[in-house]
């Protein structure tokens, strides 16, 4: 039902570091964006800026769920009674509620609005999009595929107009940015399949640290660029 419930227990922990990472790279590229839209004033700035922080706390509240979990696994292995603790987690509604719920939520929300920034929709349009990520989220208590496919969707469309701008010849940073979102996009197949196996968790969340490692590529070297302008 959570995606916690799906990590093997000797990767506990180590997809708290990786979405550490991923907070830290987002964060950077929303803030250099919103700092970037206070020089510019264009529109567009600021979606990228609200769409990055956005995910970015989506991350947060994954983190501190999960780091919520591991804590009380931690604790079992100390008093040494893991299964029992393991069982009452995993029957829990609090985690989803409290944490894995804003996370998807937020992480829907903020990949339509990085969409919607190639793709202008109506008020109406919008309202009715936004809606349908609010009922994905809520079916995704007991169907976490639902939010996989969604996020699947939505990257898909994202990394497609990435790879758009990169074949108009706008350089390597594009090139990079469209293999960071193709990378993020392809872990999304793997989170789906994951109640299949352990193991997919662990490759999904290794592919998503390539993706935001190349993000954070990215953003060097378009600061790099930004510097030799000047």
């Amino acid at each position: 039902m959570l995606d916690f419930v799906y990590s093997p227990r000797w990767f506990c922990g180590n997809e708290i570091i990786i979405d550490i990472v991923s907070i830290l790279v987002l964060f950077l590229i929303g803030f250099f964006s919103f700092t970037y839209y206070r020089i510019k004033r264009k529109r567009e700035h600021l979606s990228l800026a609200s769409a990055f922080l956005m995910l970015s706390l989506a991350l947060i509240f994954k983190t501190l769920t999960n780091f919520t979990v591991l804590y009380h696994l931690l604790e079992t292995k100390r008093i040494g009674l893991i299964t029992i603790t393991y069982e009452i987690v995993k029957s829990s509604d609090i985690p989803f509620y409290a944490g894995f719920l804003p996370y998807r939520l937020l992480t829907l929300l903020g990949l339509y609005m990085l969409y919607s920034i190639y793709h202008k929709q109506s008020r109406t349009t919008a309202f009715v999009i936004i809606y349908l990520l609010f009922v994905s989220t809520y079916f995704s208590y007991s169907a976490y595929y639902a939010f996989h496919l969604t996020a699947l969707t939505l990257l898909a469309l994202i990394t497609v107009e990435y790879f758009k701008n990169y074949r108009k010849g706008r350089g390597r940073a594009a090139m990079v940015l469209t293999l960071s979102f193709a990378l993020i996009t392809i872990s999304q197949v793997f989170f789906i399949f994951l109640n299949l196996h352990t193991i997919f968790y662990v490759i999904a969340a290794l592919m998503q640290l390539a993706g935001y490692s190349g993000l954070l590529i990215t953003f060097i070297m378009v600061l790099i660029y930004g510097k030799k302008k000047r």
